[in-house]
């Protein structure tokens, strides 16, 4: 008899601690490994917040939207605060590893691989609207893929907000299963996290992306012998401050054709562009209209419509703008001064993987007639939010023209 009590203590003691856990239980015991993020400007002005996840002793998980335009960055619980500095960045899928010094706040366990089954009770913990610690549920409600049938995100109910971005989304066990990462607006309790699963990837996707960056830079190697034209610009991402030499190598003509980059990028007299295969120059050419933006000088006050579709580097990317040949003035390149020819191109730019998004597009071009091509040109976009986020800031400027 005693015995059978004994056993019977026994098995309820194996139940209760394979129980799932409960709500507080499982706050109590995540809600350390989850941290404000903070970022600001270079007057140390605060620019936006949102959340992060510690992975590993001395790191943590973030989206990348969430340091957007940061100069600085800390992370946040409680009243202490520690520096941060970005390690890795796969800005394709949104997601950006913090390294902090000195930092042994307890990491999350991350799930493996595989995703729960759609209609599982999951867990956020972030900080929405800057409101620290706040856990809330819902169910996955939802697996979306990209046209090309790749996962791109997990759907919930669970409800987040902006400062959301960058949390944790766990199971029903407390396991990091993925970062909440952007709502659906104009939409009720459409909310997107991207899988933690992804979370490993994002050192060597980095790295391959960097390399990839480096190699598209480099100069083409000569394909003759003798003194070849170069067209130096100068590219410049005003949100971080990066720049980067990009050259144009005259290599040869064919006919009414000139030859750039061994062949990479093939022009005619005048700027129109007949053949691109690798965007170098960054927003100037990736969202590039059919021909070039500018083929021939406009009048003043001249204006046309563009409304196009591209693809390059798998970055598609929409178009509907207007064309105005604004003003005239000088530009000294070298020795040298150019007159150039302004044009605006407004309106509105629709891109995104999943959930494509439109946003407002401005950009200015320098035509410079003598030369035949554009000197200086200058984008500004951003919308989306999540995976589907995207921020544009670019300056491209001519700086040298050579032969070598």
């Amino acid at each position: 008899m005693f015995r059978g009590i004994g056993l019977f203590l026994v098995g309820c003691n194996v139940l209760a601690q394979n129980a799932t856990p409960s709500a507080e239980q499982l706050f109590e015991r995540l809600s350390p490994s989850i941290w404000v993020v903070k970022t600001f400007d270079d007057a140390g002005r605060p620019i936006a917040s949102g959340s992060a996840v510690v992975i590993r002793a001395g790191s943590l998980i973030t989206n990348c939207h969430v340091l957007a335009k940061a100069r600085k960055v800390s992370v946040t619980r409680d009243n202490v605060a520690y520096g941060a500095s970005l390690e890795h960045a796969d800005t394709a899928r949104d997601l950006c590893q913090l390294k902090v010094a000195n930092f042994n706040a307890p990491p999350v366990t991350i799930a493996s691989t595989g995703t729960p089954k759609i209609g599982a009770r999951v867990y956020a913990i972030g900080n929405p609207r800057g409101l620290e610690m706040t856990i809330s549920d819902g169910l996955l409600s939802g697996i979306r893929r990209a046209d090309n049938d790749e996962f791109v995100a997990l759907q919930i109910t669970v409800p987040i907000s902006p400062g959301s971005s960058g949390g944790g989304l766990f199971d029903a066990q407390g396991r990091l299963i993925g970062i909440t990462t952007f709502i659906l607006r104009d939409a009720q309790n459409l909310n997107f996290a991207v899988p933690a699963a992804w979370i490993a990837e994002v050192p060597a996707r980095s790295a391959a992306a960097l390399a990839a960056r480096s190699e598209r830079s480099k100069p083409a190697a000569a394909t003759q012998a003798g003194n070849a034209q170069v067209f130096e610009y100068r590219l410049r991402d005003r949100t971080t401050g990066l720049t980067q030499n990009i050259r144009y190598r005259l290599d040869r003509m064919d006919g009414d054709q000139l030859i750039f980059n061994q062949g990479s990028r093939v022009e005619r007299a005048g700027g129109e562009v007949v053949t691109l295969t690798n965007a170098i120059a960054g927003e100037y050419e990736l969202a590039m209209p059919p021909g070039g933006w500018i083929t021939k000088t406009p009048e003043r006050g001249q204006t046309w419509q563009l409304q196009y579709e591209t693809k390059m580097q798998n970055q598609r990317i929409g178009m509907s703008v207007t064309a105005r040949a604004a003003d005239e003035s000088t530009m000294r390149i070298g020795e040298r001064e150019f007159r150039i020819m302004r044009v605006e191109f407004t309106g509105f730019t629709e891109r995104g993987t999943f959930l494509k998004t439109n946003a407002v597009y401005a950009a200015n071009a320098w035509y410079a007639p003598e030369l035949g091509r554009i000197v200086r040109f200058d984008a500004k976009t951003r919308g989306g939010s999540g995976t589907s986020f995207f921020l544009v800031d670019e300056a491209l400027e001519l700086f040298d023209i050579r032969k070598e």
